[in-house]
């Protein structure tokens, strides 16, 4: 995991073995999961969403589907849960990933 904490927004970049073991790991599981196994870049402001690459390919709808489209419940617990202890509480961005996604 790599971040990148700015002022006003965050970068997070996953690899592959990084999202398969937040899918399928011992405290938690995201079965069907459409990011297990694939590198994964986003970054947020504080309006949301910016920039999502997975595996290196643009997704440009965020809804359900094949790996054209990401379901957001999903995208939003990985960043949620790989990004919150990196974020100052007084981050703009914390009340984005303000999410509790541990199933």
């Amino acid at each position: 995991m790599r971040t990148k904490i700015g002022e006003k927004g965050f970068k997070l970049w996953l690899s592959a073995k990084e999202t398969y073991n937040w899918a399928y790991g011992v405290e938690r599981s995201w079965p069907c999961s459409q990011l297990a196994g694939n590198r994964l870049f986003v970054e947020f402001d504080s309006n949301g969403l910016v920039d999502l690459l997975v595996s290196g390919k643009y997704i440009y709808n965020i809804n359900m589907g094949n790996l054209e489209t990401i379901e957001s419940n999903e995208l939003n617990a990985i960043v949620a849960d790989h990004i919150n202890e990196s974020l100052p509480e007084n981050h703009c961005c914390k009340v984005l990933m303000n999410v509790n996604s541990n199933l």
